[in-house]
């Protein structure tokens, strides 16, 4: 099974995880934004070491997906964390959603890990969080 990929979107790039759950499609993205962060470098050989709780609200999972990239880029710049795994649970409740977890990852070494593309945050662009031959898809566009 594929676990996440890049996809091309004008002047933009797209970033899409599948998973058997919701919330392993969600974390399968932050691969995908990963990837996009530190290019040719393998993720499997990464070992997180640094955790962070986490907990989202939004009406709606599109909407609620674009907040977690925003979030997970916005601890990037400012914390300096590669994040590389999501951990936890999306449940609805009282008509929202619910992220809760741990984001996991690790420090950023630019010297190490080199420079990939810039990330600069989520969009709504094709923004969808949908279940489809069994699988769950988590997507949007990030402005690069």
């Amino acid at each position: 099974m594929r676990k996440f990929e890049i996809f091309e979107h004008g002047a933009d790039i797209g970033i899409r995880g599948y998973g058997k759950t919701l919330e392993e499609a969600f974390s399968n993205a932050l691969k995908a934004l990963s990837n996009l962060i530190i290019e040719d470098v393998n993720l499997e050989d990464l070992k997180p070491d640094v955790s962070y709780s986490i907990e989202l609200k939004s009406e709606f999972l599109d909407e609620l997906f674009v907040i977690f990239i925003n979030k997970v880029l916005t601890l990037f710049y400012l914390e300096k964390v590669l994040f590389l795994e999501f951990k936890g649970e999306i449940k609805e409740k009282e008509r929202e959603y619910v992220l809760k977890g741990e984001l996991s990852g690790i420090f950023y070494d630019p010297e190490k890990f080199g420079y990939g593309v810039e990330v600069k945050g989520a969009t709504f662009t094709l923004a969808e969080v949908k279940k489809g031959n069994n699988l769950w898809i988590a997507q949007c566009v990030v402005d690069v």
